[in-house]
């Protein structure tokens, strides 16, 4: 059971934690240590556990076996994920409003749990702003890399099979290049033990090759008169072979000792890579044209908007939270239909589509829903979200059932799927690991048509490019 007792070591020690759901593994034999002042980012895939993490730690959920141990008279605030409810109130809104309380605390230790999610430039600066200069304990879950890279001095990596983790000093762009050096060093390590083993089973092989040659010589000198197997040959022979035979079983000793004094030595795990590739036909040269477009929002009104937006250019869609840039997506898309002005789509314009909502409520499997978006048969269906690391037992769970990260990865099989000539993303870095983000990021900067991306990821931004940016203004 969890218990929660003064830590000797740290302000907030987790100690051989563990924890199952049913018959899954989520967390196993995690064990760290936070101090005071270290601010530290928890990575790794969706639904490797660091949302769990920080619940046990916070106390919400009790770990089945570990400790958690506090300092003395240690306060913890918890800010688990927001969830908003896009009909009162944006996510930036909703955010400011929760992380204002959190701000304020006089907490020893901080537990943020997708803090910068919706929020808008003054929301993140507002954020940044109160971390960077706090001397309290951060654990800070998110999947902003540009925001790790300027907020923590620590990154905890939570390894999506093992269940165990592993600690890294610096920000997130030095986690990325120790991992990277790290990873490099176990697969040259792997790579000797192997080429050594290799030729410590050829030597071997050739000590016996011998003997057996030295046996089936000796072994003739049997038809030979009993005077001639008398002669020095015979038991010259006979000592070869007995010398050879030794030496061949010292070098197996040795090579069994070597296998057990490098049996921490294994294979890296290496996941299949997400190869994002958009393969697309060209659409119209005007993809969408907007001439004094208004839609009511509420109390206010967006617009009028003036608009042409043309094939194969990219547009950042910029503006405060609640100004309307999702609204304005969804009237691209046909979504919502303007209250006044004119808006025109361009001829063979093939839309994919990412929202910022994305969790779906459907019964179907993932299989059947998978087939029902893109029109494709249960054959390709099956081999483009294998590709996606959606197997056999995934696919046939319910949309439902996924977790956030194979929901993400299910999407963006989707999208590949329906080969869109013109793509628009709503913040599309929510909820999706930083792999797949580098993914996606790769497949955009290669895609050809259409980009029109609403997206707070300046990281993103950056690494896609843009040519054009549009602001709407509140």
């Amino acid at each position: 059971m969890q218990s929660q007792k003064k830590s000797m070591a740290g302000v907030v020690s987790c100690v051989h934690v563990s924890k199952k759901f049913g018959e899954l593994d989520v967390l196993n034999d995690v064990t760290f240590v936070a101090h005071q002042h270290e601010k530290i980012g928890l990575v790794g895939p969706n639904g490797s556990g660091k949302s769990t993490l920080l619940k046990i730690i916070s106390g919400a959920v009790v770990c089945d076996s570990g400790t958690v141990t506090f300092a003395k008279n240690t306060i913890v605030e918890y800010l688990p994920q927001i969830h908003t409810d896009p009909a009162t109130m944006s996510g930036g809104e909703m955010a400011k409003k929760v992380l204002a309380p959190i701000i304020a605390s006089s907490a020893d230790v901080f537990l943020l749990d997708e803090p910068t999610n919706n929020l808008d430039d003054e929301g993140l600066a507002m954020v940044e702003n109160f971390i960077t200069h706090s001397n309290k304990t951060f654990l800070i879950v998110s999947h902003d890399r540009r925001f790790l890279d300027r907020t923590v001095n620590k990154i905890l990596e939570i390894d999506a099979t093992k269940k165990t983790c592993s600690i890294y000093d610096g920000n997130y762009s030095a986690y990325v290049h120790e991992r990277r050096v790290r990873i490099e060093r176990e697969w040259e390590a792997y790579a000797d033990k192997t080429e050594r083993i290799e030729k410590m089973n050829a030597s071997v092989d050739q000590r016996l090759s011998w003997v057996k040659k030295i046996e089936d010589k000796r072994k003739n000198t049997r038809n030979l008169p009993m005077h001639e197997k008398n002669k020095p040959q015979a038991a010259v022979l006979r000592d070869m072979e007995a010398k050879a035979g030794r030496r061949a079983r010292v070098m197996k000793d040795r090579l069994e000792k070597y296998k057990v004094d490098t049996s921490s030595i294994s294979k890296p795990i290496q996941l299949r890579p997400l190869r994002i590739a958009f393969i697309c036909e060209r659409g119209s040269t005007n993809v969408f044209k907007l001439e004094g477009v208004t839609k009511k929002m509420g109390a206010r009104t967006l617009g009028p908007l003036d608009l042409l937006i043309q094939y194969g250019e990219r547009l950042h869609i910029v503006g405060p939270n609640g100004a309307g840039k999702t609204t304005l997506l969804k009237l691209l898309l046909g979504k919502l239909t303007s209250d006044t002005g004119i808006l025109q789509r361009g001829e063979n314009v093939r839309i994919g589509y990412i929202a910022q909502q994305r969790w779906s409520d459907s019964t179907r499997s993932v299989l059947q829903e998978f087939m029902t978006i893109t029109n494709l048969e249960q054959t390709e269906a099956r081999k483009i979200l294998n590709r996606f690391r959606l197997v056999s037992d995934d696919i046939k769970k319910r949309i439902s059932e996924l977790s956030p990260g194979q929901y993400s990865r299910c999407v963006l099989a989707q999208l590949v799927a329906q080969k869109p000539n013109c793509i628009i993303l709503d913040e599309p870095s929510n909820h999706l690991d930083s792999e797949a983000l580098e993914e996606l990021e790769e497949g955009l900067r290669e895609f050809t048509g259409t980009l029109i991306v609403v997206s707070h990821d300046r990281y993103f931004i950056e690494k896609v490019g843009f040519g054009k940016e549009y602001n709407i203004i509140y």
